[in-house]
């Protein structure tokens, strides 16, 4: 309370109630994109950013080409087709007018309506915001609490310091999309601390010559991802083109429950006309793992648990500095150029073990991108050094029309370029030793809508026990119509075939392993209150010189029921059957907001789960969720630590949204 007393009066704003984001288009929005582009991961940090970009909408009447980029699934092509239609008939001034725009699908228009604003909006400076002091401010705050109810291994033998409730507190300030200021604390189950994370920032927009600054915890996003981006972004999936070129933000404020790869210090962003320049410095301490006799870093450890003495003892014992600075000039609807360089340097040497590691302590990457059009080809691409090596993606999408689409796009990432805070576009997570090339199609017909892509890789080193290339192919496809007014049926196939190095008769080799999955879709309305979703899916691995052929199956129904705007239900029952873990299958859920799921079910088991949301008049929302995970033909489930001495697993969730 003393923190709120303070604020206000730093600030003097009044208080008045303001909406909410719509949450219900942030879930429906995310949820195809993120289903296929994530397994086992939350994809917290990617919500959150999606939240923040609704939160702060671009006015369509004064953006710019740059400014529309920002919103997710847009390209160059959307965003100067926009330009051009408000050009010529002196503005946007609702949806309706959006949608004539020539060479933009209605599928687009959907997707990125969330983000838009259509009034005509003023640019207000930062200090046009203080000194208004009797405009409004917004004050929310979302409180979440997630228990497992059966306990696992280590809490019932007292391994971890903490309780098994997962807390998370997050509270943001905001005026006039000009100041922002953000707190988030998290503890994970196990941990002792509420506060055992803990992010937070000041963030302000148009002080004088400076457009956007932040204080404390921020990303900054470059290119295509080669050498600095956030630690989210969405791979190969069902958005066959639209995933390149991505859409670099530049500097976005941080909160997240992510515990990793952002940066903390200060970051600011001058422009004049064109031309943008950012300049950033960051000091962390990361989790991570020193060699007491050679004082090196043999590892940086990515989960944020510190539950233990063991845990506690890796935490933030691994310094990182990180300076850099960054300028990006458009040449209006043509393109844009950008460079950017920047310096990481630890506390200690990394310990150089594998053909993959990298050496030293100091590391400097520099780091130029395009993003050209020219009729209906467009091109972009980035290239990356880290003075070892040259890191490369280059594309070219040709668009025939707004319902016909090609990609191609080409990678190079060798195995001696290594960055911590690279997010390249490929087969596997980082940015080093593969190269690929990738071509999608979309073609929207009368008849529906068929994507498909194709993705050849290879990987220089295969493995440090057999440091012999390995290669792999994989393709989609995918097709969707609209049966009815409120009927949609899916179907999507992905094949797979990649050789990975395994043990053979005492020596190592390079075996094949291919996989196949077929999952069709129903998506309908019942009544204006409920809609269905059905699902059946078939995943099938063939055998190899080492393994068996195995099958797995999922079957799912999905209720949503919305009896009124501010009070809806969602419920889902699922039926799994694989041989192993090899086989296993997953399903995104729906969840409370800000929390994204998609865990892998194995063995022979259902589960189900039901979530529901209450809306007030006066800011407040409710929602809670109750999963439970059964398998009959098992007497206990996990092993070591997470053994569960029961065939069920369940778990209670409860969440606070208040905006006032």
């Amino acid at each position: 309370m003393k923190l709120l007393f303070l604020l206000t009066i730093i600030f003097s704003f009044t208080l008045t109630i303001h909406s909410q984001v719509d949450t219900t288009a942030l879930q429906k929005n995310l949820y195809d994109v993120l289903e296929d582009a994530t397994t086992d991961k939350e994809g917290v940090e990617y919500y959150d950013m999606i939240e923040y970009l609704m939160q702060n909408k671009i006015a369509v009447n004064t953006a710019s080409i740059s400014d529309l980029m920002r919103i997710p699934n847009i390209d160059r092509q959307s965003a100067t087709a926009i330009i051009k239609h408000r050009n010529l008939f002196g503005g946007i001034k609702n949806e309706s007018d959006l949608r004539l725009a020539e060479g933009i699908s209605d599928e687009l228009i959907d997707k990125i309506i969330p983000f838009l604003i259509f009034d005509d909006v003023k640019e207000i400076s930062f200090f046009d915001s203080i000194n208004k002091s009797l405009e409004a401010i917004d004050f929310t705050l979302r409180t979440r609490g997630i228990y497992d109810l059966q306990q696992d291994q280590a809490f019932k033998n007292d391994e971890y310091h903490g309780s098994s409730l997962k807390f998370y507190n997050r509270f943001v300030l905001s005026k006039d999309n000009n100041i922002r200021v953000g707190v988030l604390t998290e503890k994970d189950p196990g941990e002792k601390s509420l506060n055992d994370f803990t992010t937070f920032h000041f963030y302000a927009h148009d002080i004088g010559i400076i457009k956007n600054f932040v204080a404390g915890d921020f990303l900054f996003e470059f290119g295509q991802g080669l050498a600095l981006w956030s630690r989210y972004s969405t791979g190969k999936g069902i958005e066959t083109v639209e995933i390149l070129p991505r859409n670099s933000k530049g500097i976005i404020p941080y909160l997240s429950s992510d515990e990793n790869m952002f940066l903390r210090g200060i970051a600011l962003q001058s422009s004049y006309n064109n031309l943008n320049f950012y300049a950033f410095y960051s000091s962390r301490n990361l989790d991570g793992s020193i060699d007491q006799s050679t004082n090196q870093i043999t590892s940086i450890r990515l989960d944020g648990l510190h539950r233990d003495s063991s845990e506690v003892a890796h935490q933030r014992i691994v310094n990182e500095k990180l300076l850099g600075v960054s300028a990006d000039y458009t040449f209006g609807e043509i393109g844009s150029i950008g460079f950017l360089y920047y310096n990481s340097t630890f506390g200690n040497d990394f310990q150089h073990s594998s053909i993959l590691d990298p050496s030293g302590n100091s590391f400097d990457f520099l780091a130029g991108n395009y993003n050209f059009s020219y009729n209906k080809f467009y091109f972009s691409g980035e290239a990356a050094y880290n003075k070892i090596s040259l890191a490369t993606i280059n594309s070219i999408e040709i668009v025939v029309d707004k319902n016909f689409s090609l990609l191609f796009s080409y990678r190079n990432y060798p195995y001696d370029y290594w960055s911590l805070h690279s997010n390249g576009f490929g087969e596997k997570d980082g940015t080093q030793n593969e190269s690929g090339f990738y071509s999608g199609l979309k073609w929207r017909t009368n008849y529906g809508n068929f994507s498909f892509y194709y993705d050849q890789f290879k990987y220089p080193i295969g493995d440090e026990k057999l440091p012999l290339s390995i290669k792999g192919i994989e393709f989609l496809i995918y097709y969707s119509v609209k049966l009815f007014r409120d009927t949609e049926f899916r179907l999507r196939y992905t094949n797979q075939l990649k050789e990975s190095v395994a043990a053979l008769n005492g020596a190592y080799g390079v075996v094949s392993k291919r996989n196949d999955n077929l999952r069709t879709e129903l998506l309908y309305k019942l009544s204006k209150f409920v809609q269905m979703r059905s699902r059946i899916e078939f995943v099938k691995i063939y055998p190899t010189t080492i393994s068996e052929s195995e099958n797995g199956l999922l079957i799912f129904q999905d209720v949503k029921y919305e009896p009124t705007a501010s009070l809806n239900f969602s419920g889902r029952i699922v039926f799994f059957q694989t041989e192993s873990y090899d086989s296993r299958v997953y399903e995104f859920e729906n969840d409370l907001t800000g929390v994204m799921s998609n865990p892998a079910l194995y063995g022979d088991g259902m589960r189900w789960y039901l979530v529901a949301r209450y809306s007030t008049s006066f800011g407040l929302s409710l929602s809670m969720k109750y999963s439970e995970l059964i398998k009959p033909n098992e007497k206990t489930m996990g092993s070591g630590d997470t053994f569960i001495n029961s065939n069920v697993d369940n778990r209670l969730s409860f969440q606070l949204d208040f905006q006032f």
